[in-house]
């Protein structure tokens, strides 16, 4: 393979988050080609995906969660969204909050929206965002959640 990635391979998680009225947030992310994506970041040496999870959020967003489950896991090579060159392996998470307002973190994230799951769905999203909102969709149609 020709491509070199200086750091490796990486492993990030996300956090598609849920408020009680249904709604999920989605950022607009310029390390995503300026798409809609979930919040989130790189895992830490000796975190685990779920308190990395929680940590990403409050730094992106400053929004207390709650983690709920891991919807999916997956990997990116070289992917078509992302700003730079890298091999991402990634998980995907459902959180719940009761907050409303996000404070985002300028430097990571310029918009959010709160959004039912037909309405995400109809936005430009960033790589494997639309696979996490169906797998969501599915998760709730078998959950009590």
């Amino acid at each position: 393979m020709d491509i070199k990635f200086p750091r490796g391979i990486e492993v990030g998680t996300a956090g598609l988050i849920k408020r009680s009225d249904g709604k999920l947030l989605l950022v607009k992310s310029y390390k995503w080609s300026d798409k809609w994506c979930l919040p989130g970041g790189h895992i830490e040496i000796g975190e685990s995906i779920k308190d990395a999870t929680v940590r990403e959020i409050k730094e992106e967003t400053n929004l207390n969660t709650k983690y709920i489950t891991q919807l999916l896991s997956g990997e990116l090579i070289q992917s078509k969204d992302f700003y730079r060159p890298a091999h991402l392996i990634h998980f995907a998470n459902l959180l719940t909050t009761d907050q409303h307002e996000p404070q985002l973190d300028n430097d990571e994230l310029s918009e959010y929206q709160w959004l039912t799951p037909d309405e995400a769905l109809k936005l430009p999203l960033a790589e494997t965002v639309e696979l996490t909102i169906k797998k969501y969709i599915n998760y709730m149609h078998t959950s009590s959640l």
